[in-house]
């Protein structure tokens, strides 16, 4: 008994002697730095205990007491690797290494969560942020440009406008725009972000990626999540902005006066010169008046600066983060133009219980814009250099003198019209804001098992646009007699409800999680507007109303707006055996109210194979990963006409023969109506893509890269076709269309002693053809005013929307080449008037029956690059960074409208290649016509001498950098250019056009140059 007793004693005294040996800690301390020595703020956790922890400084520096029984700590930070380290006495020094391209652990963000980059069965692009951070601008999705591939970007000068974004081609003749996804809610831009706030951008660019989207992600989709606190972290303050200044930048080069009066001399317009060299002096051969209006148009320099506040921390239970930013971007055009916004963006996570975790978000924006009126850039280029910007001595001109084409003698008309005033006299200003709050709650319904989240997304926008014209006179045409005021207000009111069921879990090398998720959503749009005469031209007086002071009465009233609603449901399978064999599996099925058919269903399936694992690899040096993927999967495109599939009621005089009495006026035809016979129902288009692609990293993971070849049909493709022997035109899923092609992405990156190096790039094909429009052999399309003269065509087996036109075979050297051309010889005698003659131009007769005909009218190109890349270079030694980016494409053509306008305006200016390079005798041009040819409609028909290759290659951004210490406080300061150099053979100033690729002169884009700092506390 006594022995039991003593052995019961000496067990409890030794479990107290343990239990204080446990209890007593130790104190040990650290820096933490990356590859190159600098400081990393980093959280640190005990391994076998996360509640015990801390963050290093902005010097890298930690201190933390840990339990003696615990032998290692975790260190992690964004960007880097994890790294568990073993705590061998008091001090320790750690390094970092960053993140490789193909780090298996890292996370990368996808549809409704997240994923380890090693599991991916999809190609999904994600982005440097920190490489984006460097471009000066103030829309994110031009930080992207040339750094993803299958991306294509097409960007616009003009203050607070959107970029075009294309994802793997177009295939729609709807709506080519991808949906993007911030922080759960859907938007269709994400222009309101300022690139700071960012901390994760994902591509989603097949259907196996997207598909857990839906109906809206044919287009792809691109994820957005912006930044967030961590645990256990001490708060971290950072300022990080920068001022410049942006300059034009490939400036057209027009003709001057010494050259447009040789060029009006020769085509019979030289009463105009005389008239000016009679107004404002010189000779007939060199005029005294010589006005550069794109100079006067241009500013040399407009501001732009960016400044960006954020604070982020955490507990062991709280994490936080917020953002304060403020943009202003004036204009290049020497106008009101500018580009203004705020933005607060918060966010909050709690730990409420060991299983109840809760959380908000939301960003407040404010913005003001003043848009330009771009047509001043068009007539820019008509505009004759031959008289002022401003004319004394025109009387009648009010309030401002500006000067008159009509002053000299020539057209008056919008063509014609003075550009700085139609710049001038204009007022488009937009004010608004936008609210995006998202609250949710997660719980741990089975540890590390499984967990429901439920999460509300909701937006709020409001816009108010004022659009006023004054009264002034400057000649017959270019006028306003009563001022104008138009203000309209428009509002956005949508919200989406997330639940979502998650499933984690593994047995043995078996890993697998399940996802079951249901959606709601409604998206709301109104706007209002009203419009009146007669307003004061202070700003105080715009408004409408009965009693509004100096505002005449409204003269329209308008309201428009749209609604719509869905459910989804949706579920997402993964497994994996050994992260060897992986598997992926999406199904979503989307009611919308928007059709008759309500409900479409989209499956997707991924297959992965990482042959690095396999035993007959294990022996190689060369690869550290290499994995073969596979995915095939369909996609929705709902951003087509809605509600398309009831009858048509039309109304007008066109569908009566009765005249009667119509209120006090006697004998008009009343008006009658007539219900359209033809409707169809309408549904969303359904893209079905299938993927392959091989993803490796080799060489000690110095070089990592993927290559895919990708394959998407767009079936049910919606437009609007002719009915035979009817005027009715219905609109209808009739078409298909595909886009195929190849992604390759490279990254090269290694460190010498103190000296680091990093190549990387991106090229991507496209193949773009027309496979089925219901039974007609083409569609007819084009530049809005000239479509019939310079068409687009859209025709089987063909890109879409491509040039149509004649071929440009040369230029008729002399007579007797004229006499022996079939088509010339018989033009001539039947036009003996108007005869071809040498200098024309001279087309190619594709069928050799010696006529031009329809049939000799062929694909001239097409507006979509068949190659786009993008690669860049960086170096860093010690303190300093230097990074240069690059992005450009091929393979696309722009039709150069503005040269073609000449078909009806004669008097119009031209650029000065286009004057130094006309045909002045045999043998002096065999691509350009006389200068009288210039002006004759033979000439002036749709031909391959107005497209032009679209092909560039931009210098995209280039940025020195000094990283260093002050009073302990890290600080870098640095210089960039952005956009400073472009080498381009188009005779325009951006090869980069919107739209279908036509140019009437866009708003060019400008190069920037500014300086900045950041500062971390």
């Amino acid at each position: 008994m006594k022995n039991n007793i003593s052995i019961i004693a000496g067990t409890v005294l030794f479990s107290c002697l343990t239990n204080m040996v446990s209890a007593q800690s130790r104190t040990i301390s650290g820096r933490i730095t990356n590859e190159q020595g600098n400081p990393v703020v980093a959280s640190i956790v005990v391994q076998g205990n996360s509640k015990i922890g801390t963050s290093s400084n902005e010097n890298g520096d930690f201190t933390l007491d840990i339990p003696s029984n615990f032998n290692y700590v975790i260190i992690s930070s964004l960007g880097y690797e994890t790294k568990k380290v073993p705590v061998n006495g008091t001090t320790l020094t750690i390094q970092l290494k960053q993140k490789g391209d193909f780090n298996l652990d890292e996370v990368v963000i996808v549809g409704y969560g997240t994923q380890r980059k090693g599991d991916l069965t999809a190609p999904i692009g994600t982005v440097n942020m920190e490489e984006m951070v460097k471009r000066t601008v103030s829309n994110p999705m031009d930080a992207l440009q040339g750094t993803v591939a299958g991306l294509q970007i097409v960007s616009s000068g003009a203050p607070g406008s959107s970029p075009s974004v294309r994802v793997r081609g177009v295939g729609s003749f709807n709506n080519e725009s991808p949906l993007y996804v911030v922080d759960g809610m859907f938007m269709d831009n994400i222009d309101f972000l300022n690139p700071n706030d960012i901390a994760d951008i994902s591509v989603l660019k097949d259907a196996s990626g997207a598909a857990i989207y839906g109906v809206r992600a044919a287009n792809g989709v691109i994820l957005v999540t912006t930044k967030k606190g961590s645990l256990n972290m001490k708060s971290k303050i950072t300022y990080n902005g920068f001022a410049g200044f942006q300059t034009p930048t490939n400036v057209l080069k027009m003709a001057n006066a010494q050259q447009y009066a040789a060029y009006a001399k020769a085509i019979g317009n030289e009463a105009f010169v005389k008239s000016s060299v009679q107004k404002f002096g010189g000779t007939e051969t060199n005029p005294a008046m010589d006005t550069d209006w794109f100079n006067e148009l241009l500013r040399s320099k407009a501001l732009i600066t960016n400044h960006n506040l954020d604070i982020m921390g955490g507990s062991d239970k709280i994490t936080y983060s917020m953002g304060l930013n403020y943009v202003k971007q004036d204009g290049i055009m020497d106008a009101s133009n500018m580009n203004q916004k705020y933005n607060i963006r918060m966010q909050a996570d709690a730990k409420v219980t060991d299983w109840l975790k809760a959380g908000f978000s939301a960003h407040f924006n404010n913005f003001k814009t003043y848009s330009p009126n771009n047509a001043a850039f068009r007539q820019a280029y008509f505009a004759s250099p031959l008289y002022p910007v401003y004319d004394p001595t025109l009387e009648l001109a009010k309030p401002e003198k500006f000067g008159s084409s009509t002053a000299i003698g020539m057209q008056s008309g919008f063509w014609y019209n003075n550009p700085i005033a139609t710049a001038f006299y204009n007022t488009n200003q937009t004010k608004g804001f936008q609210i995006l709050p998202t609250i949710y709650l997660e719980a741990t319904l089975w540890k590390d098992k499984i967990t429901f989240r439920s999460q509300l997304s909701q937006r709020y926008q409001s816009t108010h646009n004022i659009n006023y014209n004054p009264v002034y006179y400057i000649d017959n045409d270019q006028r306003n007699d009563r001022s104008f005021l138009r203000s309209a207000q428009a509002r956005n009111t949508n919200y989406i409800l997330d639940n979502l069921l998650t499933y984690k879990d593994q047995a043995g090398k078996h890993h697998w999680s399940l996802l079951l998720g249901q959606s709601s959503r409604e998206e709301r749009w109104r706007e209002t507007w009203v419009q009146a005469n007669d307003v004061p031209a202070s700003e105080e007086f715009w408004y409408v109303g009965v009693d509004a002071q100096g505002t005449g009465s409204a003269t329209g009233y308008g309201e428009k707006g749209s609604r719509n609603a869905g459910v989804s449901y949706f579920t997402r399978g993964t497994y994996d055996y050994d992260n060897k064999y992986l598997l992926t599996a999406t199904f979503r099925a989307d009611g919308s109210s928007k059709y008759q058919t309500k409900w479409g269903y989209f499956p997707s399936v991924g297959l992965g194979w990482v042959m690095t694992r396999e035993k007959f690899m294990e022996n190689q040096k060369l690869f550290n990963q290499l994995k073969l993927r596979g995915s095939w999967g369909k996609l929705g495109n709902d951003g087509i006409q809605p509600n398309a599939g009831y009858a048509t009621v039309y109304s007008g005089n066109n569908y009566s023969g009765i005249f009667g009495s119509e209120g006090a006026t006697n004998g008009i035809r009343v008006p009658g109506y007539r219900v359209g016979r033809f409707f169809t129902q309408v549904r969303w288009e359904v893209v079905e893509e299938w993927d392959g692609g091989l993803d490796f990293a080799l060489l000690n993971n110095r070089l990592t890269g993927s290559v895919d070849y990708y394959h998407r049909t767009t079936h049910d493709l919606a437009f609007s076709r002719p009915i035979p022997f009817s005027w009715d035109r219905v609109y209808g899923n009739w078409g298909s269309v595909t886009n195929s092609g190849w992604e390759i992405a490279l990254q090269w990156k290694d460190k010498v002693g103190d000296f680091g190096y990093a190549l990387g790039g991106n090229l991507t094909t496209l193949k773009n053809r027309v496979k089925n429009l219901g039974g007609l052999e083409n569609i007819m399309n084009g530049y809005p005013e000239w479509s019939a003269e310079f068409p687009a065509r859209i025709e089987l087996n063909q890109p879409i929307n491509f040039y149509y036109g004649y071929e440009v075979a040369g230029v008729y050297q002399n007579q007797a080449q004229i006499d022996a051309d079939p088509i010339a010889k018989k033009y001539n005698q039947q036009n003996p008037n108007t005869p071809i003659l040498p200098g024309y131009l001279q087309y190619k007769d594709q069928n050799n029956n010696g006529e031009l005909d329809e049939k000799d009218r062929v694909n001239l190109g097409n507006y979509l690059p068949t190659i786009a890349y993008g690669f860049n270079i960086a170096f860093d030694y010690k303190k300093f960074d230097l990074s240069v980016a690059f992005q450009g494409v091929a393979g696309n053509k722009i039709h150069n409208l503005n040269r073609a306008m000449r078909r009806k305006y004669n008097q119009m200016n031209a650029d000065a290649a286009f004057i130094e390079n006309l045909w002045t005798g045999e043998g002096s041009s065999n691509t350009h016509p006389s200068a009288k040819g210039s002006v004759a409609p033979w000439n002036l028909q749709a031909s391959s001498f107005f497209v032009e290759s679209g092909a560039y290659l931009r210098i995209q951004n280039i940025q020195l950098g000094y990283n260093f210490d002050l009073n302990k406080i890290p600080v870098r300061v640095f210089a960039t250019a952005d956009r400073p150099f472009m080498f381009t053979k188009y005779n325009g100033f951006t090869p980069e056009i919107s739209g279908m690729g036509f140019d009437a002169n866009v708003y060019p884009i400008a190069s920037t140059y500014s300086l900045g700092v950041k500062v971390s506390f």
